[in-house]
């Protein structure tokens, strides 16, 4: 049987509980997610009698204008900023997804790969239920339905039955639902906001709120919002947090805090470490803008080598990651990114970049600072080798994809037109990251083992 569930890529995802002006605040939550996805975006509103819902393909700020904001009323309501993957443009999968049923409306938002999504589908499509798309939302919404009893027993017998790494939350028109999978691969914060509650991907997500007591969700913890009270219930309590180690390299915002780390800091010592066992001589520091600079500034240090603005980003641009084929990719690194030869010009240069997965932006990267006028250019990569597909819905890239996973050292200095390569070893990344963190996509393994 061909798959009829198509993975779901990269999503930030965020909710409002108890405000008077809930679709308002929750724009500038998912404004502040926005870099976890540039491809779709939507909001659902409940006003405690019905729930509204407005989604489109696009960007936050091209769905949601003020006229459009103003339709959305109600104290509560959660959504999305989806990043697609290449095979999956339809409206139907964009978030959230919404459900009526006998026992009350609900709207869903998911981040995360199920990974025995196709099993649980296959399996309810034979006892006659009707699939509209193709996301993991929908699914779990069937799932929640599936099952007699509260919602809050519904939910818990849906994680149950679920395999993977993923977080969602679930709005009815009175009450909301925040859930966390177990091994905590994804992260999911909760924070007072006003006499209610704010849910966010990441800490970023409350910097344009004045938050109060924000915290990291448990790995396994249900958290249940109704009638001016919380509730929180583990579904193990001797689980541990394995976090994607990635969040810190490249997902997360600088200002994030995960696991008591911040990422700025996180990533500043991934830089100094990677500098220690330097044995090229470069005049300059460049770095990747926006991810790599607190790597590159902290790389420059430890060397004691001028840091400087080699690459310009031009703002107006998505993000190239997003970009559905190689052309398009590599035409949005143009357009992306410009060298400046006037800093660049005869100077052997370290460039410096968070992470190198297909490879793409390395190639062009090198290009652009031969042809500004660069003598040299060694890269650097703040992080280790990422040899092996994700399964945990980070990146929808297969293995075959993967740069050094099909190069040698040699070989990617041929291809991107670096003089050098090296990347961050796996033991040093650890030491910054934390040991517990998921390196999968590194060591093939789960990262804690």
């Amino acid at each position: 049987m061909m798959d009829q569930i198509e993975k779901q890529s990269m999503a930030g995802i965020g909710a409002i509980y108890n405000d008077p002006d809930a679709a308002r605040s929750l724009y500038y939550v998912l404004h502040s997610l926005q870099h976890r996805g540039q491809d779709a975006a939507g909001i659902a509103c409940t006003d405690e009698r019905k729930i509204v819902c407005e989604k489109n393909n696009g960007m936050l700020s091209e769905i949601f204008k003020q006229d459009v904001l103003e339709q959305l009323k109600g104290n509560s309501a959660l959504g999305q900023v989806r990043m697609a993957s290449n095979m999956d443009v339809d409206l139907e999968n964009v978030q959230p997804i919404m459900v009526r049923a006998h026992q009350g409306h609900f709207g869903i938002v998911t981040c995360g790969n199920i990974t025995n999504a196709q099993k649980l589908r296959n399996q309810m499509e034979e006892d006659g239920l009707i699939f509209q798309g193709k996301s993991d939302a929908e699914l779990i919404a069937h799932l929640i339905q599936y099952y007699p009893g509260h919602l809050f027993e519904k939910i818990l017998k849906t994680c149950d039955q679920l395999e993977g790494s993923y977080v969602f939350i679930v709005m009815t028109k009175n009450t909301m639902y925040a859930m966390r999978s177990l091994d905590g691969i994804h992260p999911l914060w909760i924070a007072k906001y006003n006499d209610g509650y704010v849910i966010a991907s990441e800490s970023a997500g409350f910097t344009m709120l004045d938050v109060q007591e924000p915290r990291q969700l448990e790995c396994g913890e249900l958290i249940r919002l109704g009638k001016g009270t919380i509730q929180s219930y583990r579904l193990k309590e001797e689980e541990t947090d394995h976090l994607c180690a990635m969040e810190y390299v490249y997902y997360s915002r600088p200002d994030s805090v995960l696991d008591e780390k911040n990422v700025h800091a996180v990533r500043e010592d991934c830089g100094t470490l990677l500098a220690y066992n330097e044995s090229v001589d470069a005049d300059i520091v460049v770095g990747v803008p926006d991810t790599a600079m607190s790597a590159a500034a902290a790389f420059a240090r430890m060397l004691k080598k001028p840091y400087e603005i080699g690459l310009i980003k031009n703002r107006y641009i998505g993000s190239t990651y997003i970009r559905p084929s190689s052309l398009q990719r590599e035409q949005g690194i143009r357009t992306r990114l410009n060298a400046i030869s006037s800093i660049v010009r005869d100077k052997k240069v370290y460039l410096v970049d968070d992470s190198l997965v297909k490879g793409f932006t390395a190639k062009r990267l090198c290009q652009l600072l031969k042809e500004a006028g660069a003598k040299e250019v060694h890269l650097r990569i703040a992080s280790p080798k990422i040899k092996f597909s994700c399964i945990y819905g980070y990146e929808d890239a297969t293995q075959d994809m993967l740069a050094a996973y099909k190069y040698t050292d040699e070989e990617m200095c041929q291809l991107f037109g670096a003089d050098s390569i090296r990347f961050l070893e796996e033991e040093a990344f650890e030491y910054c990251v934390g040991k517990q963190s998921c390196k999968a996509c590194m060591n093939n393994k789960k990262g804690w083992k």
